[in-house]
């Protein structure tokens, strides 16, 4: 379970649809079905996904690499915000990373994404370096960290 009313589970290939329509409204530079179906197929891959009343409220995928899980997106439904869910499902996906054989998560999140870079430093993330003009955008991103050893500051 994660928080309240919304169900923690993996993503479907059904799913994807909807994860593809979320990018689109919510990020720049949005991922596209193609690009989600390659993902979601990769075995280093994992999305998992936030419901409530059946329909996907929230959504976080990764990829794993050695002790590494590399950010690929982290969003959440419009209709869905201010629940918990986009803090919710980065603490509750440290399991399924671990299970991987990862130890830490590492990502990238714009300058610009305050509302971001709030709830991910209220759940132990740090920001550990800039790298300069990372979008495509031009926009430049903070590097995150976060060690599952170090437990939430929540």
């Amino acid at each position: 379970m994660a928080g309240e009313g919304g169900v923690l589970s993996e993503l479907t290939l059904r799913d994807l649809r909807r994860v593809a329509d979320i990018e689109a409204e919510v990020f720049p530079e949005p991922l596209d079905l193609t690009s989600l179906e390659k993902l979601f197929h990769d075995p280093s891959v994992c999305y998992l996904a936030i419901r409530e009343e059946g329909r996907l409220a929230a959504y976080f995928g990764f990829q794993v690499c050695g002790p590494t899980a590399h950010v690929i997106s982290n969003a959440t439904d419009p209709a869905f915000r201010r629940r918990g869910y986009g803090g919710r499902i980065l603490q509750d996906a440290e399991t399924w990373a671990e299970a991987m054989g990862a130890r830490w998560f590492l990502g990238e999140v714009r300058v610009s994404n305050e509302p971001q870079r709030k709830v991910l430093r209220r759940i132990g993330w740090r920001e550990i370096g800039m790298c300069r003009a990372f979008f495509g955008n031009g926009e430049d991103a903070y590097v995150v960290f976060r060690c599952f050893s170090e437990g939430s500051s929540t």
